[in-house]
This record gives structure tokens, C-alpha cells and sequence, in this order.
């Protein structure tokens, strides 16, 4: 009861300190039909490094108040960032240090490590044949979901979704779905069986 009392009342201070951002977000999205992200980018940024508890709490009211729909006890460790506002995160995730999560849609109980990126798709910055016929660049965002219950390994690069109760390995850099209770490792990720099957007993010395 005391701890959820404290945490309560951290958050509460977290979000008076942030007010003047919130506001500042709020009346960017409700005056600038372009859906400018200007001002919530200058925000996300001067939130990023602030370390400790207070800027986990920070982060958090932040998002909270701004992004689709953030679960308010997101932690987002230092130098992480919510690249877009329409991203929604569901209850009890973790957000390791400085990673960059783009246009997503991440499921409760979700553990991401330091340094992982989620990308939105593929072709955010055109595709091959566009950039190869020398066209016009049609940026394509689409957003990214990571299925509850799963786990994205340290420095790893998701382009594509991931399904529930998945483990992607550090470094790994996901190019294709994820399926349910799938394990994915390398560049590009493939899916491994990761089931220990049991060695058998060696001999005794005679």
C-alpha cells in the first residue's frame, strides 16, 4: 500500500513538472492540421537524458499524456525515446536505455534491452525501386506491433512484428513476422529451436 502510495505521488510531481511540455504538444496537435511533430520532437529529446528516478517518471507522465495510449507505469530508462505520438504501450513494459521506438504497438508485459530500435517498417525513407529509378520518395510508415510477454535482446533492429511470448536474441535484426512463442537470432533473424535436449551420461573411467 505505501510503495503504490509513493509511486502514486512521484508520478503526480512528474507530471506537474511536465505540464509546460504536455501543453506545449497538446496545442501543436490541436493547431497544426500537417501533424506537425515538431514541438513533441524537441520534447522527447529534452527528455531523454534525464537520469535517475525522476527522469523515468518524467518520461512516463510524458508519453502518457501525449502518445495514443501509453500505459502510465512504463519505464523508459535513459536516453530512450517514443519517436512518434500515435504509439501505443501497454501495462508493465520496460524500455531499456536509449532506444528509439518508432510508430509500434507493444503488448503488456513486454521486457525490450538497451539499444534496440524499432523501426517503422521498412520503406520509411522509399523504396528500392523508387531510389533506383531515381522517382520520388513516398515515405511508408507502418506501425510495428511486439506481441505481450515478449523479450527483445540488446542492440537488436525490429522492422517487422513480433508475436506473443517471443524471444529476440541480441543483435538480431528482425526482417520478417515473428509468429507466437518463436525465437528468432542473427542477421537476418532466422528462427531457432532453442529446446535443450538432454546429453547422454558419460562413461566412467575403468
Amino acid at each position: 500500500m505505501l510503495r503504490l502510495v509513493l509511486k502514486n505521488t512521484l508520478f503526480g510531481s512528474a507530471l506537474l513538472l511536465a505540464t509546460p511540455l504536455i501543453v506545449a504538444t497538446w496545442l501543436e496537435g490541436a493547431l497544426v492540421r500537417s501533424k506537425s511533430e515538431r514541438i513533441y520532437g524537441a520534447c522527447k529529446e529534452i527528455l531523454a537524458p534525464v537520469p535517475s528516478l525522476l527522469g523515468r517518471y518524467l518520461r512516463a507522465t510524458y508519453y502518457w499524456a501525449c502518445c495514443t495510449k501509453v500505459s502510465p507505469d512504463v519505464c523508459l530508462l535513459l536516453g530512450s525515446m517514443i519517436a512518434h505520438r500515435r504509439t501505443v504501450i501497454g501495462s508493465r513494459v520496460l524500455i531499456g536505455s536509449y532506444c528509439i521506438i518508432g510508430h509500434a504497438e507493444i503488448g503488456d508485459d513486454v521486457l525490450i534491452s538497451s539499444r534496440v530500435s524499432i523501426v517503422s517498417g521498412r520503406y520509411q525513407h522509399g523504396r528500392p525501386e523508387e531510389r533506383a529509378a531515381a522517382e520520388p520518395i513516398s515515405a511508408v510508415y507502418e506501425t510495428i506491433r511486439v506481441g505481450r510477454n515478449s523479450w527483445i535482446g540488446e542492440g537488436a533492429v525490429i522492422l517487422a512484428n513480433v508475436g506473443e511470448n517471443c524471444t529476440i536474441a541480441a543483435g538480431a535484426v528482425l526482417y520478417r513476422d515473428a509468429p507466437d512463442d518463436a525465437t528468432f537470432l542473427g542477421n537476418p533473424a532466422r528462427r531457432v529451436d532453442l529446446v535443450t535436449r538432454a546429453e547422454p551420461a558419460s562413461q566412467p573411467l575403468g
